[in-house]
Order: C-alpha cells, then sequence, then structure tokens
C-alpha cells in the first residue's frame, strides 16, 4: 500500500449509534479544552494534563469531539504517520457510558482510515476489560504486552497493545 496523507476532515462529521442516536464529530477548539479536561477527570484514574490537550490543536496529533446535540459527551485523540495510526486517548463521559457511543466514534475512525493507513493501534490498561471487549467487538487484536506501562493506585499497571489491520493478508 502506497502511504496517502489523512485528510483530517474524514475524521469529522456525524454518525450513528446502534439505537440510531446521532453523534456530531468536530475537531477540538482552544474553548473547548476546559469541558474536555472534566470529562478526561472523570472517566481516567490518572487523567492527561491540561497541556496534551492544548498541544493537539499544534501538532499531528487530533483530538476529535464527540457530541449528542450540543453536549460534549467524549472525545478520542488519534495520529497518523506512514501508514500507521495510533489511537492515544479515548473517553466518554461516565455518565454516558454504555450507550455505545465508543463503539460508533471508533466505526467512524476505522472507515476514515481506511485505505489511508496500514494499522491503527491502541494501548489498554489490563484491567479495563470492558474496554478490550469494545476493541476485539470492532475487530482488534491483542498483538503484545507493556509491562508497567500505566500508573495505578498500588504501583504500575501492564498495557494491552492492540491492532486493527487494514491490510487483506
Amino acid at each position: 500500500m502506497a502511504f496517502k496523507p489523512l485528510d483530517p476532515n474524514t475524521l469529522t462529521g456525524d454518525c450513528q449509534t446502534a439505537t440510531g442516536e446521532t453523534l456530531t464529530l468536530r475537531p477540538l477548539t482552544e474553548a473547548d479544552i476546559e469541558p474536555l479536561c472534566e470529562i478526561e477527570k472523570r472517566a481516567h484514574s490518572h487523567p492527561w494534563s491540561r497541556r496534551l490537550f492544548t498541544d493537539c490543536l499544534h501538532s499531528r496529533q487530533r483530538c476529535i469531539l464527540i457530541f449528542t446535540g450540543r453536549t460534549l459527551v467524549g472525545y478520542f485523540v488519534v495520529t497518523y504517520a506512514a501508514g500507521s495510526a495510533e489511537l492515544l486517548n479515548i473517553a466518554i463521559d461516565p455518565s454516558q457510558q454504555g450507550k455505545g457511543l465508543a463503539f460508533a466514534a471508533l466505526t467512524h475512525l476505522i472507515q476514515a482510515l481506511n485505505g489511508v493507513a496500514e494499522t491503527l493501534y491502541l494501548e489498554v490498561r489490563e484491567s479495563n476489560q470492558s474496554a478490550i471487549a469494545l476493541y476485539q467487538k470492532l475487530g482488534f487484536a491483542e498483538v503484545g504486552i507493556r509491562p508497567n506501562y500505566y500508573p495505578a493506585a498500588k504501583g504500575r499497571e501492564d498495557a494491552v497493545i492492540m491492532a486493527f489491520s487494514f491490510v487483506d493478508e
């Protein structure tokens, strides 16, 4: 596969959940940083800093916000280079989890990367079995372990490395 550039506009737009709810995906702006950080704090035990999200405004990392109507319900951060993409972060507000929002947003991301990337990688806490199940349902496979990768309440926790391949073998 010849490497193609990723058009950031393909990451945005509308998509549907399995129940027919419309999600709107749009890029992060400076005005979104504060509410985004609030979701990050509610969703993760060791949240990203405000600076990491601000860096998304000026780098090849793309932070895409997920809305239901006018309500920010989540986001994902993805990066792409030379045929390889990586999902760096994803969160759905805990009050909105279990509604298929992450599945719909990630399905949209996979469709946007099809024909552009050869592989989409991610890392997930070994203890986050609901996320691992979601990724497996989407077609990701476990490809490795990063020992002691994540900070945890009592020491460190392994990361499960997962990959979605766009290349037919």
